[in-house]
């Protein structure tokens, strides 16, 4: 985002630089992502590149993993009328997702019933994947996941740091490409019913703006927001 909007000033790094009293090293650090701006630098070049410092904090960002959904609780009908309208779209797959949810005895933020974070080993057809996720007033959040080769040596690792599994949810998901830019999810959920989830695939603006903007897609789908479940299939299972 530095580079381009410095190109569309047509300045170089040098008067880019000057401007911020830095050298170009730092300007050459900052656009080839090898370091971050302070957050007055970056207030600063909002200034000079007439745009909103959101727009270059968003995209340091987006060089993490982030995710802006929202899932909304459907009856049996809604459920089967909304595969219908989507019939339309890319159909991905349907598989089948079982995921264990772990929490470490030392900080129990599943039993806080205040869930924010979770950390879970989800299957993937042949593949184990290990997700944390990190949310932010509930509209989006950091997602880091990394594919695991030894659940057997995790499942140790975990149980000599106190971590210890606590829910399991078991789903069949279906899962749509809509408008280029979203991907919805149909789940099915074990012992809890029927949901759908819109995540932004496609990023165009900062996430609290995305989050605005699936509400408003949610609307045209004719969902209804009253049932936004911000809590999470882990809590309901928990507390239910």
């Amino acid at each position: 985002m530095i580079a381009e909007m410095r190109n569309k000033q047509k300045w170089t790094q040098q008067e880019l630089a000057s401007k911020l009293y830095v050298t170009d090293k730092t300007i050459s650090s900052w656009e080839q992502n090898r370091t971050e701006p302070s957050l007055d630098l970056i207030v600063r070049m909002g200034e000079l590149f007439n745009c909103s410092p959101s727009q270059l904090i968003f995209d340091n960002i987006k060089k993490n993993d982030i995710e802006t959904e929202i899932k909304i609780k459907l009856s049996k009908r809604e459920y089967d009328d909304m595969k219908i309208l989507l019939e339309s779209s890319k159909f991905i797959s349907e598989t089948r997702q079982i995921d264990t949810y772990y929490e470490p005895k030392y900080r129990p933020f599943l039993k806080s019933r205040e869930i924010d974070e979770w950390l879970r080993i989800g299957i993937r057809g042949n593949k184990k994947i290990l997700n944390y996720k990190h949310w932010y007033d509930n509209k989006y959040c950091d997602e880091y996941e990394v594919e695991i080769d030894s659940d057997t040596s995790l499942e140790k690792i975990f149980k000599v740091l106190d971590i210890n599994p606590i829910v399991v949810v078991d789903k069949t998901r279906c899962t749509y490409r809509y408008l280029d830019k979203y991907e919805i999810a149909l789940d099915y959920v074990q012992n809890l019913g029927y949901f759908i989830e819109i995540e932004v695939k496609e990023y165009s603006e900062d996430p609290f703006s995305e989050y605005d903007n699936l509400l408003n897609l949610a609307i045209k789908l004719g969902l209804d927001l009253k049932n936004i479940d911000k809590r999470g299939y882990p809590y309901h299972l928990l507390y239910q």
